[in-house]
């Protein structure tokens, strides 16, 4: 259990206690048998229009050789994006590389991405109160507002779109394969959708779980820091995605406080955590449980994530639990 802090800073992940602790432990499935048991311990459509030639802005995804729609559409590379991306930790994948992107109930709104990024678009659905699913694709856009007379069929860019869902998707809902304007084909490829995982389960002696879009980082509570630390649990064959862990440490930590009080003999209650897991290069790491003695709004859960040198650090799953 780490130290309580003097300032809010080290809220950030502790990522030299997470190397201090246990390695995960990850465990394959055997080949060449029939069955395994494991040991215990082991849309929107928009309509035509006659634009003004405007310069639209750059995309940033590679436009291929030759510019043309069937180009786009047969685009290896463009496939191999979606096809490769990794299925972020607390989604379920629903499709993987069609040709158009979601025409589906609850539409909750678009983002443009600078990278065909899964965990971001994920990241934005967990931002966003009451998002079930989303869609990651790639569009080929005009590079100007095409219009009839004057640049009826304007070279292209390529733009990564991250739209976001408050309903289950299905890959039978994928059918918006674009439009036209003037003499430009708007046509999607390397089309993907995830279904968020369900929330997990209350916990005697406390309410929630309440969803939150990262991990939470307090500030200051006049002057005083209500963070207590944290606690982290590698992932194995005993120990997967639990939140009563969490409230174990939380209980944990008070306990440890009553017996070490302040002079005045007050001592600190945990009565807020959160729980999320911890991925590093989008490979679930472990459950992470940060402990306070006040509890805190969704509007603070701001920690996203971070890196260190190549390594891409993310927070998924995250809820909050108060003590009843």
């Amino acid at each position: 259990m780490a130290a309580a802090a003097p300032a809010p800073a080290p809220q950030l992940i502790d990522l030299a206690g997470v190397d201090a602790a246990p390695n995960p432990i990850f465990v394959s499935a055997p080949f060449d048998v029939a069955s395994d048991t494991p040991h215990k311990k082991r849309g929107l459509t928009l309509m035509k229009r006659d634009g003004d030639c405007a310069p639209q802005p750059a995309g940033s995804g590679t436009v291929p050789s030759p510019d043309t729609p069937a180009a786009f559409k047969s685009s290896a590379d463009l496939q191999a994006l979606a096809e490769n991306a990794p299925t972020p930790d607390g989604y379920s994948q629903a499709f993987v590389n069609k040709d158009g992107s979601l025409s589906a109930s609850k539409y909750m709104g678009l983002h443009t991405l600078t990278s065909f990024d899964t965990l971001d678009c994920a990241s934005l659905c967990d931002q966003a109160d009451g998002c079930e699913a989303f869609n990651l694709y790639i569009e080929r856009d005009p590079s100007v507002d095409p219009n009839t007379s004057d640049c009826p069929n304007p070279p292209s860019v390529t733009n990564y779109k991250c739209t976001l869902w408050g309903a289950p998707v299905v890959a039978e809902q994928a059918t918006n394969r674009g439009q036209w304007r003037a003499a430009f084909e708007i046509v999607i490829t390397g089309s993907n959708g995830c279904n968020k995982a369900n929330p997990p389960a209350s916990i005697d002696g406390f309410t929630g779980p309440t969803a939150l879009g990262g991990a939470i980082n307090a500030p200051l509570d006049n002057g005083k820091n209500t963070y207590l630390g944290y606690k982290y649990l590698p992932f194995s064959q005993s120990q997967g995605y639990d939140a009563a862990a969490c409230a174990t440490a939380c209980h944990a930590q008070t306990g440890y406080n009553s017996r070490h009080p302040n002079a005045d003999g007050s001592y600190a209650i945990c009565s807020f955590f959160n729980a999320y897991v911890l991925s590093q290069n989008a490979i679930p790491q472990g459950l992470y449980c940060s402990l306070y003695s006040k509890t805190w709004a969704p509007s603070y859960a701001t920690n996203r994530g971070q890196y260190r040198g190549s390594d891409r650090y993310t927070v998924s799953r995250s809820y909050s639990y108060t003590l009843a």
